[in-house]
């Protein structure tokens, strides 16, 4: 899985805590998180189906969050843990996320 930061100026429309550029560009996943510093999706956009608004969706466990948030802030996502955690949780999500959109893009 390709996996980076993507970064852009405030947005009023676009507002989350961060976004993943996944699959090199394809995929873009915007994500919150808690005042106890719980993940949670908020919009995903593919690449040939468009920009899924989440309405509601699983929250990251604490571990994976801090797994994840721990690899942003030291800029490292080539390990294997951090791709098992983004798959896992778009596993968990598919319910509430377009799971062929999802599968098209490997993110499952």
């Amino acid at each position: 899985m390709s996996i980076a930061v993507q970064t852009y100026p405030v947005m009023p429309t676009r507002s989350c805590s961060f976004c993943l550029c996944l699959q090199g560009g394809s995929v873009f996943a915007d994500f919150d998180t808690d005042d106890a510093g719980i993940i949670s999706l908020r919009r995903v956009s593919f690449d040939g189906y468009g920009c899924c608004e989440v309405e509601s969706t699983t929250r990251m466990s604490s571990g994976d969050s801090r797994l994840l948030l721990d690899a942003i802030a030291r800029s490292e996502f080539e390990s294997v843990q951090v791709e098992e955690v983004l798959r896992r949780y778009f596993r968990e999500s598919k319910d509430v996320i377009w799971s062929d959109a999802l599968a098209e893009h490997d993110l499952l």
